[in-house]
């Protein structure tokens, strides 16, 4: 899951300017979860925005704000592409890829529209105690050595990122020794790993799919 936090409202409305007609987008995937950019989020931001004077043309949560069908399907409902066409800007409560996407969206209308984050992306978050709390676990390096570590990741636990052992302090390495221990896998505390291919975290990345055919 995209982790994510709401922007301060005056930076939002300082990326608005001087727009006044407004079409609102959130997500209904991982900003959902983040109590962020559903229903209720996104009718709280039609209000505030209503109070400061903007006028509101349509607001609504697609099923995932990423996926450029689902907006596809949300723009296709009835006056959706109409509101789309009037607006002065488009404001997104989801990730940067779902502002991005709403960004494809638009242009596959033939439109040029300002689209507005309202929301900072914070990480990839697994969820810890459901509702309630995420914590970052993959840093999506591209090059995974859980099998060496335990399922622990030192990539993202520890500080430095460090990839051969600890540096003396308290970190992610204590969590992979006591964890391979466990395991009765030490001998991979003893394995000596080439530096990382960083190539393989350059950005931007892509995943493409071929099918097989089977």
């Amino acid at each position: 899951m995209i982790g994510t936090e709401a922007k301060p409202f005056s930076e939002v409305l300082e990326a608005i300017g001087p727009r006044k007609k407004i079409l609102i987008v959130g997500c209904g995937g991982c900003a959902k979860v983040c109590h962020t950019g559903g229903e209720p989020e996104v009718a709280r931001m039609a209000t505030r925005l209503e109070a400061e004077g903007y006028l509101v043309l349509d607001h609504g949560v697609p099923e995932r704000t990423c996926y450029i069908q689902h907006l596809r399907t949300f723009f296709g409902e009835p006056g959706r592409k109409e509101n789309l066409e009037a607006c002065d800007c488009v404001v997104v409560l989801g990730c940067g890829g779902a502002v991005q996407t709403v960004l494809q969206a638009t242009e596959e209308y033939g439109l040029v529209k300002p689209v507005v984050s309202a929301l900072n992306s914070v990480g990839h978050m697994d969820t810890v105690i459901p509702d309630a709390l995420w914590v970052e676990r993959c840093s999506e390096c591209g090059d995974c050595m859980l099998n060496e570590t335990g399922g622990i990741c030192p990539i993202t636990l520890c500080a430095k990122s460090l990839i051969n052992g600890p540096c003396g302090r308290d970190c992610a390495w204590l969590l992979i020794y006591n964890r391979l221990k466990a395991l009765n896998q030490l001998e991979n505390m003893r394995t000596y790993r080439k530096p990382r291919d960083h190539r393989k975290s350059n950005h931007p990345r892509k995943l493409t799919h071929t099918p097989s055919g089977d």
